[in-house]
């Protein structure tokens, strides 16, 4: 038979199912936190690597500006350091989305897409693979071109003619960066359709597999091999891409986003420690007088602390199970949102094993050891306190300097401004500050989170614009190939709406290393030094182009970082249109996600035979509204266009800020989720602690309704209570959300410009943090207030 101990273990946890539910719930909330945001991490690695290594993806892939056949192909394939080789073609055109505008879109044809062996295109809906004539879109793109399966879309060549197709499917391209972060479709089609176009037979892009592919170093050597091999037979190679093994497109942002569930995973642990302690102590509060009867009746401290661990390792136990199933579905749920934004999809989603270990280690060691002291602190009560008969449980309120700022002498003069339930809210509020201040903490951190993350993306937006303000036009429209500077803008200034233009050339670029390597693609722009419509960067070290430079360059942040060993001053050496030339460093400027130089106009149309050509008009308008300027661009295509000028792709600074504004928000917007969730827990804590104030102080409260205080009293002091708490955690937020925000800031700034971030703080953040925990606090005091308005003097009475 049980003992008489365990006895009162089963009836506190049957017996008051109310204080039961509240003390599991305060833990399991802080366990499903930790375990949503840990296990997400853990899924998004793991499924990462595995979905991106289910496609064998290259170690490098080239493109030539020439044709090749399978003759080329084959001759790659017998070369040292090459162990598969597989080609297709590419081509850029344009198509009329479903609302009638014009866009860009990258066409793939495969010869045989039933035998693709590296960087595997695989159907996701629809016909497969493409039937002649008809065309499979991008599934992540589907959305760009406003267009669903089967509808007929209008694509436009590069010499002018037009066919339409029908859309027969979806396509997932893993290698291809989300068209929602750069804002460019993708759509494969056969080879007897490029036939049907009237482009010649041939491919264009080679995909690499290294013999030693998860070497990046001999990776890469194997991918300049074949570059070197490629020029030697006079192919002209305007793009090169050589990731590291294993890195998928936009490898970066998503490594600060697995950063950020990491860091945030640690606020949750806090959070749950807190939350913990909080619910521990507190009960642990309660039991005092009871643990004084037992001592008085011979118990022994052993048994005493035997007894309470039990108690509190049962507790923990009901929380894991709560808190374990409901983690799997918040992670699943997390890890969807984003394999859906960085588009991969999910192999497994399955629930670690760790995640589950270190739950169960918060569920049991976090209780136990946040009742040790708490614990100690109840044996001290002797037998004759607990006896002598009734004691408030914070009977020690008065001592302190806030409880006599409190006190009804020292606010005489607002007894007249301030209701009764007012005053008895505010002093009640810091009766138990212990439990105070483990409360705040739990608010607090959520709430520097929640502002933190606003004042994130109020930074990453003042960045983009800053980077945005360099340009002082309002569209670019990029030509197919080359035309007479003179005749471009000549066309561009009759226009009607067009007050200014200039031109420069984008092109790829790569480094040429000191050891023969090559970087990845970069991009080069090439403005005049002087031009007015293209203004200095921020400039983060050295100075900008002059116009009397013949070979400086200016690189930015992001090409820094990737190639470590450049400062300014350096001299490094660019392939330029197939052609190695030397550079000067002279500055380092903001740059934001992909590596970029500038170097000056004349210098790169003498490197690639262009003298008096140009390949981008750049247009600044009369009105800079979005609608205007959206007219006299669609004026500016159609002008090019009937005087015989092909347009490659036409982009205004508007649809540019909304694209990199799309590449922060998915971040950000993921940060905002965590922050919620946070937010939650925050509230759930204080729930918790109110609901323990209603049990502790269930003798006051029946001394109220004695003394005839009706029932909304009684509930609006514990409404007014949780309000307290709440707006004091909300002013410790906005001081700890400035630290914290920056913190957040630098963690997804970094990666993304590869300079640290200028700090703006969120003023909004700060208003709306203050209306979500005033709701907050005031649904978490509604229940425990609405239990507390209904007890009755009989029930008081026989209450312990």
């Amino acid at each position: 038979m049980l003992g008489a101990r365990w006895y009162k273990v089963l009836n506190d946890l049957w017996g008051n199912r109310t204080r039961t539910a509240v003390i599991v719930l305060s833990i399991a909330v802080g366990l499903f936190a930790v375990g949503t945001i840990v296990s997400a991490r853990v899924i998004l690695t793991v499924d990462l690597a595995r979905g991106y290594a289910a496609i064998n993806p290259s170690s490098g892939i080239i493109r030539t500006a020439e044709p090749f056949d399978e003759g080329f192909i084959h001759s790659v394939r017998g070369m040292d350091g090459v162990a598969a080789v597989d080609a297709r073609r590419a081509m850029e055109v344009r198509i009329q989305a479903g609302l009638g505008e014009w866009m860009s879109i990258k066409l793939f044809a495969v010869a045989d897409y039933e035998t693709m062996q590296i960087d595997v295109i695989r159907s996701t809906s629809g016909s497969w693979p493409p039937p002649d004539r008809e065309l499979l879109v991008e599934r992540a793109a589907i959305g760009l071109i406003d267009a669903n399966v089967g509808d007929s879309v209008l694509i436009e060549l590069p010499n002018g003619r037009q066919r339409q197709l029908r859309i027969a499917g979806l396509a997932h391209d893993m290698v291809q960066v989300p068209a929602q972060f750069d804002g460019s479709p993708y759509g494969y089609i056969s080879f007897k359709t490029l036939e049907w176009f009237g482009e010649p037979y041939g491919f264009n892009e080679l995909h690499i597999v290294a013999t030693d592919a998860s070497n990046a170093a001999r990776a890469l050597a194997a991918v300049n091999r074949v570059k070197h091999r490629l020029e030697r037979n006079g192919f002209t190679l305007p793009l090169t891409l050589a990731p590291q093994p294993g890195q998928l497109p936009l490898d970066d942002i998503m490594q600060a986003v697995l950063i950020l569930l990491g860091l945030l995973g640690v606020l949750a642990l806090f959070l749950s420690v807190f939350l913990i302690i909080n619910t521990v102590s507190a009960l642990l509060a309660q039991q005092q007088r009871q643990i004084g009867v037992m001592k008085a009746i011979g118990a022994r401290t052993i048994q005493i602390v035997g007894m309470l661990v039990v108690m509190v390792v049962i507790y923990g136990l009901l929380a894991l199970i709560l808190a374990a199933p409901l983690s799997v579905i918040g992670a699943r749920e997390i890890s969807r949102f984003v394999a859906q934004q960085f588009n991969f999809d999910l192999l497994s989603a399955n629930f670690s094993t760790e995640t589950f270990a270190l739950q169960a280690a918060i569920a049991i060691i976090v209780p136990v050891a946040a009742s040790i002291l708490p614990i100690l602190a109840s044996l001290r009560v002797t037998a004759s306190e607990a006896l002598s008969g009734y004691r408030p449980a914070c009977s020690r309120f008065g001592a302190g300097i806030i409880d006599r700022a409190l006190s009804g002498a020292n606010l005489w003069f607002a007894r007249n401004v301030l209701r009764r339930p007012l005053l008895l809210a505010l002093r009640n509020t810091f009766r138990s500050k212990g439990r105070l201040v483990l409360t705040l903490t739990t608010l607090t951190l959520a709430g520097a989170i929640f502002i933190g993350v606003f004042s994130a993306r109020t930074s990453l937006m003042h960045a983009i614009d800053d980077l945005l303000s360099w340009w002082r036009f309002d569209t670019v429209i990029t030509l197919a190939r080359p035309y007479r500077t003179a005749r471009v803008t000549q066309i561009a200034r009759a226009v009607p709406g067009v007050v200014e233009t200039d031109i420069w050339f984008q092109i790829p670029v790569s480094r040429v290393r000191d050891d023969g390597s090559e970087s990845g693609a970069i991009f080069l722009f090439a403005p005049h030094a002087d031009s007015r419509l293209v203004r200095p960067p921020r400039i983060i070290e050295g100075r900008w182009l002059l116009p009397e430079d013949d070979n400086a360059l200016v690189i930015n942040a992001i090409m820094q970082a990737e190639e470590p060993d450049i400062d300014v001053g350096d001299e490094i050496v660019l392939k330029v249109a197939g052609r190695e030339r030397m550079y000067r460093v002279v500055g380092v400027c903001l740059g934001i996600m992909v590596p970029m130089s500038y170097a000056g106009y004349p210098n790169i149309a003498e490197a690639t035979g262009n003298i008096g050509c140009t390949g981008a008009a750049l247009v600044r308008t009369q009105s800079h509204a979005v609608e205007d300027v959206a007219r006299t661009t669609a004026a500016l295509e159609t002008r090019f266009k009937q005087l015989g000028l092909q347009v490659s792709d036409v982009q205004t600074i508007a649809q540019e800020r909304a694209e990199l504004a799309a590449n922060f928000d998915i971040v950000i917007g993921l940060l905002l989720v965590m922050a919620i969730l946070l937010a939650i827990v925050g509230g759930l804590g204080l729930m918790g602690t109110m609901s323990i104030n209603v049990i502790e102080r269930t003798r006051e409260i029946g001394v109220l309704r004695a003394i005839g205080a009706p029932s909304w009293s009684v509930a609006w002091v514990f409404v007014l209570e949780g309000v307290t708490t709440g707006l004091l955690s909300w002013i410790l937020a906005v001081a700890c959300s400035i630290p914290l925000g920056r913190l957040l800031t630098s963690a997804v700034g970094m990666p993304l410009m590869g300079t640290p971030v200028d700090f703006k703080f969120s003023i909004a953040g700060v208003w709306l943090w203050l209306a979500v925990v005033a709701t907050l606090s005031t649904v978490a005091s509604a229940l425990p207030a609405r239990r507390a308005s209904r007890l009755t003097v009989r029930e008081v009475l026989a209450y312990e």
